[in-house]
């Protein structure tokens, strides 16, 4: 099994905890009193927000907007941050204005050219601010990804779609929970707890459990999920073994990821073993 010291400026939530990696060590950044669901950095900023119904400033503690909702996505666009979920809504996070509304949960926003879009329960996926549809799914739409200056999106039906011109470029056996552009490849993953180069159909790797959150970073893929072992998907090989699910990872800048270790605090471990065999998450 692969040793992570290589692995740094990588921040994942597991369950309300949120952590970051560094050198073959983990720091705690916070913890929530319920599960995080979306991690983003936005204008030297990272927020993190899920069931608690805030968004949260992770470095400070600092609750900078609230809702009457889970909040399963954030997305910086524009100079903007925004925030959707449960109940339908999207906002503009520290105006708290409204800019959209669906008939159904939203459960992914995505900048893209210049645009930001929303996709989710509805099965449909809108241009947001011009609350246009652009596209129609059969079933929910789970995923949205920008790679190589074309949008995705995949969903509960298996079926993962070129977004705006709706050529369906993969179809897989069950739900497909996450997508993600690293090294010009396009990769997805999700409830045949399998991760895959999308185009080719090749598999990377197959998991234990469902595989709901991919992260690029650094050039690099990693993979989690239910079963809370964190994989260095290009290499097949587990980093990080936890106790709770992986519910969200984010790529975080140098200067960023210095200050938020700084705030940290180190999780002591056994000197005789390392991340990958042992993790009190």
């Amino acid at each position: 099994m692969v040793e992570n010291e290589s692995v740094t400026g990588l921040v994942i939530a597991l369950g309300g905890r949120i952590y970051a990696l560094h050198q073959g060590t983990i720091v705690r950044l916070g913890e929530r009193s319920n599960l995080v669901h979306a991690l983003c950095v936005h204008e030297g900023r990272l927020y993190d927000a899920g069931r608690t119904m805030q968004v949260v400033d992770t470095l400070t503690g600092e609750t900078v907007a609230e809702r009457d909702h889970w909040i399963l996505a954030l997305c910086s666009h524009d100079g903007h941050l925004y925030d959707a979920g449960s109940t339908n809504r999207i906002f503009d996070t520290f105006s708290q204005t409204e800019v959209g509304k669906r008939e159904d949960a939203i459960q992914a926003l995505c900048s893209h050219e210049g645009r930001l879009y929303d996709a989710g329960d509805c099965c449909r996926v809108y241009e947001t601010l011009a609350g246009e549809p652009v596209a129609v799914r059969e079933d929910w739409i789970l995923a949205l990804c920008s790679h190589a200056g074309r949008l995705y999106d995949a969903g509960a039906g298996g079926e993962i779609y070129e977004t705006l011109s709706s050529t369906l470029v993969a179809r897989r056996g069950e739900a497909v929970l996450a997508l993600a552009s690293a090294g010009g490849c396009l990769y997805d993953a999700g409830e045949e707890r399998r991760v895959y180069e999308t185009f080719s159909g090749s598999v990377l790797g197959e998991r234990e459990e469902p595989v709901a959150v991919l992260c690029a970073h650094a050039g690099r893929l990693y993979d989690g999920g239910a079963q809370g072992w964190l994989f260095d998907s290009l290499n097949n090989q587990n980093v990080l073994a936890g106790r709770k699910g992986i519910t969200a990872a984010c790529s975080v800048p140098a200067d960023l990821f210095a200050m938020l270790l700084a705030q940290g605090e180190q999780v002591p471990q056994p000197s005789w073993r390392k991340l990958n065999d042992w993790f009190a998450g």
